[in-house]
């Protein structure tokens, strides 16, 4: 009689167990990694933005600013940041991108993911730098951002310092 060679059903049963319990431990931490690093996608397109805007008014020796978008990226909304923002040069000094000003960048939120961003309540309308690429409010500017799925310290917080410089922390779900 020939040696057959293959596996058992009892060797099968428990490689796919196996299988399963990885699976199960491994989704989600992945759908967790994702969620994280969907976020810090944000906040650095946000930085960028705000980097962008700070040297845009030092190269134009004017006002630069950065506001929250509207729907079809066209002007400033308010605090609502879920559409994406704007960089522009705020001739006027009025924080409100008016007729004549020049829109300079536009970074946009996939339709998809709008209603996954939150934005907490202190979210500024815009951020404004004069010629010197100083913050215009002369005071820090710091608000923070989550995706609806936050979990442990996944939301960003975006931090504009006096003189201009932004930068990004991990901060608490709010």
């Amino acid at each position: 009689m020939k040696n057959l060679r293959g596996f058992t059903l009892i060797e099968l049963m428990v490689t796919l167990a196996v299988v399963i319990t990885i699976l199960a431990i491994g989704i989600p931490s992945y759908m967790n990694m994702m969620s994280s690093n969907q976020t810090t996608g944000y906040a650095n397109d946000l930085v960028g933005a705000i980097r962008y805007a700070r040297s845009e008014a030092v190269k134009r020796a004017a006002d630069v600013a950065v506001c929250a978008s509207n729907s079809d990226q066209t002007a400033c909304s308010g605090t609502d940041w879920n559409n994406g923002w704007v960089v522009f040069t705020d001739d006027n000094a009025n924080d409100q991108f008016d007729a004549g000003e020049t829109m300079l960048r536009v970074w946009s939120i996939a339709s998809n993911e709008r209603s996954y961003l939150q934005f907490d309540g202190s979210a500024p309308n815009d951020i404004r730098f004069n010629a010197g690429g100083a913050n215009v409010t002369d005071t820090q500017i710091q608000f923070a951002f989550q995706k609806t799925d936050c979990q442990g310290n996944q939301a960003r917080q975006v931090t504009v310092s006096r003189l201009g410089r932004p930068s990004i922390d991990h901060v608490a779900c709010f």
